[in-house]
C-alpha cells in the first residue's frame, strides 16, 4: 500500500508542482485570483456581529476560554488511555490546538475567528488550483449553499477541517493524511476518513474497494448507536435534532449530486481500464461509498447523518471541474446536475442563505 500510494505521488508530482504556477499566468489564472482575493476581502472585512451570524458567539467563546490548561484538565479527567485516545477525536483536539496557538500570538477572540475564516476558504482555493478547470470550481465554491455560505463563513470548524482534508488530498497527494488531521478538527470526518482507509487499504481492486467500503458503511450506521452512546461526548446534545431535516428530499438530491464522482470514474475507467488509482479515483469512490453510509443511516440510524452529509455537496466544486468531457452524455449529464443545483441556489437565497455575503 506504501509502495502504491508514492507511485501516485510521483506521477502526479510534476503536475503539483507546475500546473497551478502555468494557469496563474492566464486570462482564466487572473480572474480565479481576483475572485478569490474578492472573496477573502469580503469575508475577512464584513462585520460579524454576534446578534445577525450563526454560530459567531460559539467561536467567540473557543477562542475566549480554550487554553493550555483545557488539554491538561483533559487528560487528567481521563477514565483510560483508550478513553483519552478517542476523546481527541471526540472532543477535537485539532480545533482546541488551532485555537491555542493563535491565541498564543496574541489576536483577539473576534480577530481569531476572522482569520480562521480566511485560512479555510485560502486552503480550499490551493486544492481547487488542482482540478482541470479551477475558476469554474471557485464559482461553485462561491455559489453552492454548503460551501462559502455555510462552512466558509459560520460552521468554520468544520470548514477549517474540509479544507486541510482537500489540501493534503489535491496539493500533497496525500488523501488518508488530510482525512485523518481533519477529524481532529471536526468529527463528522472521521466518517469518510474511515471509508477513505477501507478504499486505499483495497489498492487497485476496484470492485473490491466498492464491495469493503459499502460493508464498513454498514457496520458504521449498524453501530453508530453504540458509539454516540458511549463515545459522542457533547456531540450527543449538540446533534440531537439534526436528524428532524433527513428527509427522502435530501437523499434523493445527495443522489443526484453524487453521479459527477460516477461519471469521472466512468469517464476515467472507460478509456484507461488497467490505470492504477489516483488520489482522484479515491476521492471519488469515498464519495459515492459515503452517499451509501447516508442511504442506510436514512433507513436505519438518521442521527448517524449529523454534519456527514455536507461532504457530499463540498466536494462539487472540486469533481465537477475535473471531469473529462468526452462525449455529449457527460456533458449534458453535468449540465443537469448544475440545474438541481441552480434550484438550490435560489431556494438558499429565498430563505436567506447568501444574507452574510451578498446583503438582504
Amino acid at each position: 500500500m506504501r509502495g502504491r500510494a508514492m507511485q501516485i505521488r510521483t506521477a502526479s508530482a510534476s503536475r503539483g508542482m507546475y500546473r497551478p504556477k502555468n494557469y496563474l499566468t492566464t486570462p482564466g489564472g487572473v480572474a480565479y485570483v481576483v475572485l478569490a482575493v474578492a472573496i477573502l476581502l469580503v469575508i475577512a472585512m464584513e462585520p460579524r456581529h454576534v446578534s445577525t451570524m450563526v454560530d459567531q458567539d460559539n467561536y467567540i467563546e473557543y477562542f475566549r476560554t480554550t487554553t493550555w490548561d483545557w488539554f491538561v484538565s483533559s487528560f487528567k479527567s481521563r477514565t483510560s488511555t483508550l478513553a483519552f485516545v478517542i476523546s481527541t477525536v471526540t472532543e477535537e483536539f485539532g480545533w482546541r490546538a488551532w485555537v491555542i496557538a493563535v491565541n498564543a500570538l496574541g489576536f483577539a477572540p473576534e480577530t481569531g475567528v476572522r482569520l480562521t475564516v480566511v485560512l479555510l476558504n485560502a486552503a480550499v482555493f490551493v486544492a481547487l488550483l488542482e482540478t482541470r478547470r479551477p475558476l469554474f470550481g471557485l464559482l461553485l465554491w462561491a455559489i453552492i449553499p454548503m460551501a462559502l455560505a455555510t462552512v466558509g463563513t459560520f460552521q468554520i470548524r468544520q470548514g477549517l477541517a474540509f479544507g486541510i482534508a482537500m489540501l493534503f488530498t489535491l496539493r500533497y497527494q496525500r488523501p488518508l493524511t488530510g482525512w485523518v488531521l481533519a477529524c481532529f478538527v471536526h468529527t463528522t470526518f472521521a466518517i469518510p476518513a474511515i471509508l477513505l482507509f477501507t478504499i486505499r487499504f483495497c489498492g487497485d481492486r476496484r470492485r473490491l474497494a466498492f464491495i469493503s467500503a459499502s460493508v464498513m458503511s454498514f457496520v458504521l450506521v449498524s453501530s453508530a448507536g453504540f458509539l454516540f452512546r458511549n463515545f459522542g461526548g457533547r456531540r450527543v446534545d449538540e446533534y440531537s435534532g439534526y436528524h428532524n431535516d433527513f428527509t427522502i428530499k435530501l437523499v434523493i438530491l445527495l443522489l443526484i449530486y453524487v453521479t459527477a464522482s460516477v461519471i469521472y470514474l466512468y469517464s476515467e475507467w472507460k478509456n484507461r481500464p488497467e490505470a492504477k488509482a489516483t488520489v482522484w479515483t479515491e476521492l471519488c469512490t469515498m464519495h459515492i461509498v459515503l452517499t451509501v453510509y447516508l442511504v442506510l443511516a436514512f433507513l436505519l440510524f438518521p442521527f448517524g447523518k449529523g454534519r456527514v452529509w455536507y461532504c457530499i455537496p463540498l466536494l462539487l466544486p472540486f469533481i465537477v471541474p475535473h471531469i473529462r468531457f468526452r462525449n455529449a452524455f457527460s456533458i449534458w449529464y453535468v449540465t443537469g446536475i448544475m440545474l438541481v443545483l441552480c434550484a438550490e441556489v435560489v431556494k438558499s437565497y429565498y430563505e436567506g442563505g447568501y444574507v452574510f455575503l451578498i446583503g438582504n
